[in-house]
């Protein structure tokens, strides 16, 4: 089981979750939805291990390998999408599978050009990709559909949906039609 138990987290005077309880089960999908300053990307920074919370404790996360998408891509500007994301595989990556892979939800004339010649709407498709490829147990996806338009979203949803093997996913997003195409169960977080 994963979760977080009575989590705060502040930032100086301001706090940005009050004792929030969360749990999730192994290899559940849900979506945080809530309005922005809600603390959704703070959350998923404390789930990461990128950030301590500065009360309460979370619950499996600590020996759980995360993979993340950011709300920025943070991609290797200069390096191919299938470089991208060959560099998050362990060992040898098998090249090919990758470009297979990342065929599905990119176009082919585009997986071998440096990332910063991609479109912003390609550029996210290898950002989720490197997430989802990343042997990982959890994914934590930020707004992950932020400039994809609805074709690719829905393509890029059912991608993640036939690889997700049985990880826990959790997803942020301001759209419930997002967490639909997922089957993602619904948690909203309140301003604090």
């Amino acid at each position: 089981m994963y979760g977080c138990e009575h989590i705060t987290r502040r930032y100086g005077e301001r706090t940005v979750l009050r004792d929030l309880t969360l749990s999730f089960d192994p290899g559940g999908c849900y979506c945080l939805m809530a309005p922005s300053g809600a603390g959704k990307t703070t959350l998923f920074r404390l789930l990461a291990g990128l950030e301590r919370p500065d009360g309460g404790r979370l619950v499996g996360f600590g020996g759980a390998r995360c993979a993340v998408v950011f709300q920025e891509d943070r991609l290797c500007a200069h390096l191919s999408p299938v470089t991208n994301v060959a560099m998050v595989q362990p060992g040898r990556a098998d090249r090919a599978a990758l470009e297979a892979a990342l065929g599905e939800i990119l176009p082919a004339n585009c997986l071998h050009q440096p990332v910063r010649e991609l479109s912003g709407g390609m550029k996210r498709r290898v950002a989720i990709a490197r997430a989802v490829l990343a042997p990982s147990d959890v994914l934590l996806m930020d707004e992950p559909f932020t400039g994809l338009d609805g074709a690719s979203r829905a393509r890029t949803a059912a991608w993640i949906a036939a690889r997700r093997a049985g990880r826990l996913l959790l997803l942020s997003t301001h759209r419930a039609d997002e967490a639909a195409l997922l089957g993602a169960q619904l948690l909203t977080l309140q301003l604090s």
